[in-house]
């Protein structure tokens, strides 16, 4: 009888021995077998906690990633929370300085025409802030006010620098404003105009102050003006004073130096004056005095200067004229006053006559003095006639 089948086993040396020479005795120990089945579960339970493990790990990263996409998410919403409050500060800002500035934003996109309109910018043109804007509203109050701001935008769509526009307009309230933008264009990589960015200020106030101070200053500059008149003016005839006319001569004569142009200086006064005061008055020689300015002033040309620079004494600065055109211009004024400077109760009057050309090295006081000389020449020759300086 056929004994029964044996479980397949294999040897398993070496296990219990010391080493290869075997114990400690140095007898080799003899091989132990150990059934198949009994090996390949302990493989398999090896390679199920190898397997256990990596599923383990990959748990864990799992968990991990889970747990950094939390973090990150909360840091990202952190940082979201964080510029959103410091956007709402930014533009709590810009509205507080609009509101100090009396200042708005304009935004505006040219390839699609849309406007943008701050708070600031709706309470310039007198509009409720939290009034929402629908598609036309913007162009309407532009429009409402004759203000062309696109067609000016698009005039300077090629400035690279700030430029600034200026419109005045009527209010809602139909008062006059002086609208001031100051606009800068933006561009993309490509270098076309991608936006405008402008600071709009109603600057009414500060033109009104403007033109009230340049009012103001004007009006000095009249009064001062006119205190100068009368302080350089004789109150009597409204001729030139003395003061005045050795200013002005001065200045004439530096001209002629330059120009080496003709200058003559005439001088002259009424004959025996005295007495018509000592026979008519004071009253009636000043109505002589003033006829004789009067007649002086219609036979001077638009460049000339009469002045009165004594009691009957006057002066005629020429400009440009000759020794001969003197002659003439001089006699024709004697002749007028010896035929035309009565006043009533008083005949008419004549004058002497003297005068001088400028000559090289002379000053105001020179010509001055020389003409004074041919006058008293005049004077002393019979009075009522002309006399050149020698």
């Amino acid at each position: 009888m056929a004994s029964a089948a044996q479980p397949e086993t294999q040897p398993l040396t070496g296990a219990l021995s010391g080493g290869p020479s075997g114990g400690p005795s140095g007898v080799n120990e003899a091989p132990i077998d150990v059934p198949a089945s009994t090996l390949g579960a302990a493989i398999g339970a090896d390679m199920l906690m190898v397997f256990t493990v990596i599923l383990g790990l990959i748990a864990m990263a799992a968990i991990a990633n889970v747990v950094i996409a939390r973090r990150q998410a909360r840091s990202a919403a952190r940082t979201a929370r964080s510029r959103a409050q410091s956007m709402r500060e930014l533009l709590r800002t810009v509205r507080m300085a609009e509101t100090i500035a009396g200042i708005g934003v304009w935004q505006y996109d040219p390839k699609t025409g849309t406007q943008w309109w701050s708070d600031g910018l709706k309470r310039l043109f007198d509009v409720d802030a939290n009034e929402v804007f629908v598609e036309g509203d913007a162009e309407t109050l532009l429009f409402a006010n004759n203000i062309d701001l696109i067609g000016q935008i698009n005039e300077h769509a090629d400035e690279v620098e700030p430029y600034s526009l200026q419109f005045d307009v009527h209010g809602f309230d139909g008062k006059p404003q002086s609208i001031s933008v100051h606009a800068c264009n933006l561009t993309n990589g490509s270098g076309e105009l991608h936006r405008v960015v402008a600071v709009v200020r109603d600057n009414t106030e500060q033109i009104e102050r403007e033109r009230a101070l340049e009012s103001s200053r004007a009006e000095a500059m009249d009064e001062a003006r006119y205190a100068r008149e009368l302080a350089e003016t004789d109150a009597l005839t409204g001729l030139a004073n003395r003061r005045r006319v050795m200013r002005e001569l001065d200045r004439i004569v530096m001209n002629a130096r330059v120009t080496q142009m003709p200058l003559v200086l005439v001088m002259f006064d009424i004959d025996h004056f005295k007495r018509v005061n000592d026979t008519h008055g004071h009253p009636s020689g000043d109505k002589v005095l003033q006829r004789v300015a009067a007649l002086a002033t219609g036979q001077a040309r638009g460049g000339d200067i009469v002045g009165r620079v004594g009691g009957e004494e006057f002066v005629w600065v020429i400009p440009g004229a000759s020794d001969g055109m003197a002659r003439i211009m001089t006699e024709r004024l004697r002749l007028a006053i010896a035929s035309d400077s009565g006043v009533d109760p008083v005949s008419a009057v004549t004058i002497s006559l003297g005068y001088t050309s400028i000559q090289a090295g002379d000053t105001a006081l020179s010509l001055f003095a020389r003409a004074d000389g041919a006058l008293y020449d005049a004077k002393d020759s019979g009075r009522n006639r002309v006399r050149m300086a020698a």
